[in-house]
């Protein structure tokens, strides 16, 4: 049996997980992120966890965009959009709970 609290449940992980793409994404264009760096560059093991950590956070914002983009220009079809959504939002819904197990266990819930 499902209840109305476990589906609005999983709407609110994948509202927090898209927020925290949006908010990541605008974050990281606010301060200067070029993109990831070239295969064999002479760039950091920090460098390149700072863009793993990035693109992790904010990769279903782009995935959702990039993909509506190319439905608009006709480089994608409907049904595929629909997957390609259905993959952003399993994926909004994995690092919202990552944030929301980190919110929990810092105490920001606590009363």
């Amino acid at each position: 049996m499902i209840y109305s609290f476990d589906i609005l449940f999983a709407v609110f992980i994948a509202a927090t997980g898209f927020a925290t793409s949006w908010i990541v994404l605008d974050v990281a264009r606010g301060l200067g992120w070029r993109g990831v760096p070239e295969p064999g560059s002479a760039s950091g093991a920090l460098r390149k966890a700072v863009v793993l950590v990035l693109a992790a956070f904010a990769g279903p914002r782009l995935l959702l965009a990039n993909g509506f983009d190319s439905w608009r220009n006709g480089s994608v079809s409907g049904p595929l959009y629909g997957v390609i959504a259905l993959v952003s939002v399993g994926w909004s819904m994995c690092s919202g709970v990552l944030v929301l197990q980190a919110a929990f266990a810092s105490g920001y819930f606590l009363a």
